[in-house]
């Protein structure tokens, strides 16, 4: 089996886990338990995260893990350019959620989005560090990186936080 797939298969249930509405320390935005795995170059979170209305009355978070690129190195966390197929293989997967942002938004409310979306990223930046020490256990990755977190928007009424996390494949994949 691919091991990038167990990699994402670990930051899903990470995720679940730190976003969960019933949660020890429940998210500050609303949690769900559902975490999207999305394929292409840029995440389109779907229309029920936003309407038309300038409203975000009954609006839930949108999670997802995707794999962004698979990628040789030579040295661990180093792309190679001139990477030949004998060098380590590696993958970079990011993980990320959006939310509502309503256009009309009272400065108390913006306060509120801010403090949201620093909750988020706190909460992906666990999922990734937990999920890529859970891929060193499991024996699919050898080494791991995390990336910074990246704000984006508000664009419309999407305001979403992303991370990414890297990981040199471990074993047989490593060629």
């Amino acid at each position: 089996m691919d091991p990038a797939a167990t990699i994402i298969g670990l930051a899903v249930t990470r995720l679940r886990q730190v976003f969960s509405p019933d949660a020890s320390v429940p998210p500050l935005g609303g949690g769900t338990d559902r975490v999207w795995i999305v394929a292409g170059a840029e995440v389109v979170p779907p229309p029920w995260v936003g309407t038309d209305s300038g409203s975000c009355t009954g609006c839930g978070p949108y999670i997802w893990v995707r794999l962004v690129r698979r990628w040789r190195t030579e040295e661990f966390p180093t792309e190679s350019v001139s990477a030949w197929c004998a060098a380590q293989a590696a993958v970079t997967i990011e993980a990320g959620i959006a939310r509502c942002h309503a256009l009309d938004a009272s400065a108390a409310e913006l306060e509120e989005i801010a403090a949201v979306q620093w909750d988020d990223s706190w909460r992906i930046d666990r999922a990734l560090c937990a999920a890529t020490a859970d891929a060193k256990a499991a024996g699919v990755a050898s080494d791991t990186a995390l990336g910074a977190g990246e704000p984006f928007g508000p664009d419309g009424l999407v305001i979403a936080w992303t991370q990414l996390a890297h990981a040199q494949l471990e074993g047989q994949w490593r060629k």
